[in-house]
């Protein structure tokens, strides 16, 4: 009986089968992860650009409390740190007089071989927290008109200064409008009916020029394959915790941006039951009394598509 192994090469036909497999199974893995579509290039920059305004604003402001909400700073404290950015105020109230585009890049750090976000937004997070500063000031100063107004301007600069950008930029943003919305909505039972109406009317313009995360997400996909070469996005796509983070993370982010919708459309209801009130001297019993001589319709929730619900 003859048990020596069989060493018999491998016909030519049967490698070029073997190779076959090894170059064919990872391309159609490669097909099947790879990104569905190609990234859409950013938009033409607007010119002149808001946006450039906030970065020069925000990199010329000065104090201590440029890191910190302002809502519990003393009077007088608050009274000369307003003071002593109000260059800062005037290059960014001049910003929202144009429209803008977020043309933010994160800085790349080659001892780490990695992109800080941070350093580039902090500055635009801190002017925003100043604009919504200077609403607290008037409203200390019992000024509750420009209270209103500086709650409003630093919600619409929230707003455009991550216009366009990329998924980071929209959450720490959305930050900044999210206090200055509480301190509005703070301000409704208190306020008479000129401001009421003031407040309602910026909330639904405000409501009018929310952007919607997918272009968010869209632009992070084109600045993902402008910074990275292939074999880095490749390894993202292949990667299953590197996936499953960036889809969680985006998911994360639709999730919030529809829960300060929300937040923002209650406030709208809130105001227009608070106005109602003042001029007919009762509450409303729902939204039949509300629209549409308040409302044009009834707030939806994006979540659900239902009526945004309220205590009548």
């Amino acid at each position: 009986m003859n048990t020596e192994p069989n060493t018999q090469p491998v016909p030519a036909k049967g490698r070029l089968v073997l190779w076959l497999l090894a170059l064919g199974v990872p391309l159609l893995l490669l097909v099947a992860w790879w990104p569905s579509g190609k990234p859409k290039s950013r938009p033409t920059l607007p010119n002149p650009n808001g946006y450039d305004y906030f970065v020069k604003a925000g990199g010329a402001l000065t104090g201590i409390w440029t890191n910190r909400m302002l809502s519990t700073v003393p009077l007088p404290d608050l009274q000369a740190y307003v003071a002593a950015n109000q260059a800062s105020l005037e290059l960014a109230h001049e910003g929202l007089k144009y429209g803008s585009l977020s043309h933010f890049n994160p800085a790349y750090h080659a001892a780490t071989k990695t992109y800080h976000f941070g350093d580039a937004l902090l500055p635009l997070k801190r002017l925003g927290y100043l604009m919504s500063g200077q609403g607290r000031l008037a409203e200390l100063e019992g000024d509750l008109a420009a209270a209103v107004d500086g709650y409003t301007t630093a919600m619409r600069y929230a707003q455009e200064a991550c216009r366009g950008g990329v998924t980071v930029e929209r959450w720490e943003l959305m930050r900044v409008e999210q206090v200055s919305l509480t301190e509005l909505r703070r301000l409704l039972p208190l306020s008479e009916a000129a401001n009421v109406r003031r407040s309602l009317i910026g909330l639904q313009k405000l409501d009018a020029s929310h952007e919607q995360p997918s272009v968010n997400i869209e632009s992070e996909e084109a600045w993902i394959s402008q910074a990275f070469p292939v074999w880095r996005r490749v390894m993202l796509q292949f990667h299953p915790t590197s996936r499953s983070g960036l889809r969680q993370h985006r998911h994360n982010l639709v999730n919030d941006v529809n829960a300060l919708q929300v937040d923002r459309r209650r406030a709208i209801v809130e105001a227009a039951a608070r106005l109602f009130e003042l001029e007919k001297g009762r509450r409303p019993t729902g939204y039949a009394d509300l629209v549409p001589a308040y409302l044009p319709a009834a707030p939806l929730d994006p979540t659900t598509g239902k009526e945004i619900a309220h205590p009548f």
